[in-house]
């Protein structure tokens, strides 16, 4: 017998067996199998539980990468960035044909025109751990990695700009959140922005955990980063600016607290994911709030169940409100308002028919001002139009639901006979379109040589042309009314 391993020994006691083997499946019999062959013939143990098999990295178009090819990309020019001279001094240098030689230079100029750009290493982990969604196989294109930096610079400067809310009330000492709610619906928590965004993280949370236990990482990361992109940037840090301008200081602290809980949980659920970033700026939260220094990577991972009282439908529900009016607004100003227009504040006048969507606008319409404008125009003037009245003429209207409309007043800012002109040469494009469909379905063989999908395609586009002409019919009455 022999006297390997030592199973008294406290590594051994501490590292076998392990629960996880993370691995590729060109060595699953070469390596993989002999590890469990030997545990087994030593231990009589298995040596781990579960084998998690990662993607194979390849070019772009999909092939493996290979020297003789010159198609590898090391990891460290995405991390470092590198210029195509220096991409092409590694080509020189290397073992390939001149045949392959010129083929590799020439995709390397048409791919990386200036070279590959300075990723970082957070932004490439993320983007193979996105790209994973593809299968076994992962195509690695730089330009998404480029675009997960970006986010990378994003987070940085939501983050920083975030921390500036964060300042005590005298000034000088820690910022000290609060203790929350035990639940996060809008009956507890004054602003309805802070229940949304508490709601949307317990999601977060929640989706995450599911997401991780079962391996799925394409899905996790874009669950992550779509709570920081489109939730905690793009929506809650806009609909809380004006209460971070208020005097009332208990109301401001409130949002201070959920903004704080908000980053440290959303640090935490990000740091597997993108690692130096998310340590940087927890370190940096942490000095801010007074609290003692520690690294994130022992700091725990957020759990469902210590985050499951803050899900609130109703404050879901009522937010959804609220971003499908902004999303009109920003919309028919960005169709009217040009130019020199676009730094105006219009008049908008919302009619809303149930009676219950009409109290949570009127409650909310200071945050719907913060999220209807754009980073170039100013927060619109807004009015509530009362039961059985109706906007002013020389509206631009855009009908969200059967009880829901927006209008914005544009008479006296824009010449609406022009306007008329521009709407009809407008519909009679969309009119040429409908017809081309039409005559293609009316054709005899069409039902029979068409594809099933390709028809219920040309029935949703049919459908989508109507409705456009019935909206541009609804404009037009409206500026013919006005002028």
């Amino acid at each position: 017998p022999t006297s390997l391993p030592d199973e008294q020994a406290p590594d051994y006691a501490a590292w076998h067996p392990t629960s996880l083997l993370e691995t590729g499946q060109d060595i699953l019999f070469f390596w993989v199998a002999r590890m469990v062959m030997c545990s087994l013939q030593l231990t009589d143990r298995l040596p781990f539980s579960e084998v998690y098999l990662h993607a194979m990295v390849r070019d772009k178009r999909g092939r493996k990468m290979s020297k003789s090819l010159g198609n590898v990309i090391d990891p460290l020019e995405v991390i470092n960035g590198v210029s195509l001279a220096n991409l092409f001094a590694k080509l020189d240098a290397g073992n390939i044909e001149p045949k392959e030689l010129a083929a590799a230079k020439k995709m390397n100029e048409e791919e990386f025109p200036l070279g590959i750009p300075e990723c970082g290493s957070d932004a490439l982990r993320f983007g193979l751990l996105a790209f994973c969604g593809q299968g076994r196989d992962v195509n690695l294109d730089i330009a998404r990695v480029v675009a997960y930096r970006n986010f990378c610079n994003k987070l940085w400067n939501a983050t920083r700009f975030a921390f500036l809310y964060l300042d005590a009330a005298d000034g000088q000492a820690p910022f000290r959140p609060a203790e929350l709610p035990a639940a996060g619906g809008a009956a507890n928590l004054p602003l309805l922005a802070d229940a949304w965004i508490l709601s949307r993280l317990a999601h977060a949370v929640k989706t995450l955990d599911a997401q991780l236990t079962a391996y799925d990482m394409a899905a996790a990361v874009t669950t992550v980063y779509e709570f920081w992109y489109k939730e905690l940037c793009d929506v809650y840090l806009e609909a809380v600016k004006p209460v971070m301008k208020q005097e009332d200081a208990a109301a401001k602290h409130a949002t201070q607290t959920v903004l704080h809980a908000c980053l440290h949980h959303g640090l935490r659920l990000l740091h597997p994911f993108m690692p130096y970033v998310t340590e940087e700026l927890y370190q940096r939260l942490a000095l801010l709030a007074g609290e003692p220094r520690a690294s994130i990577m022992v700091a725990p991972f957020p759990q469902p169940a210590a985050v499951a009282a803050w899900a609130s439908e109703e404050a879901e529900r009522d937010m959804e409100l609220l971003a499908s009016l902004a999303a009109s607004v920003r919309t028919v100003r960005a169709a009217y308002l040009k130019g020199p227009l676009e730094r105006h504040a219009p008049e908008v006048y919302i009619v809303c028919r149930a009676p219950a969507a009409a109290a949570v606008v009127a409650s909310q319409l200071e945050t719907l001002a913060a999220l209807a404008k754009s980073s170039r125009s100013p927060p619109p003037t807004l009015h509530l139009v009362a039961e059985g009245e109706a906007p002013p003429a020389g509206c631009a209207t855009d009908v969200i639901d059967a009880s829901l409309e927006v209008h914005v007043l544009l008479k006296g800012l824009i010449d609406l006979s022009r306007e008329v002109a521009r709407l009809q040469k407008e519909a009679a494009a969309v009119e040429g379109r409908l017809a081309k469909l039409q005559a293609k379905m009316a054709m005899p063989e069409y039902a029979t040589k068409c594809k099933p999908q390709q028809q219920q395609e040309d029935a949703a586009k049919a459908q989508g042309c109507e409705g456009e002409l019935a909206a541009i019919g609804r404009a037009i009455a409206q500026f013919e009314a006005a002028a």
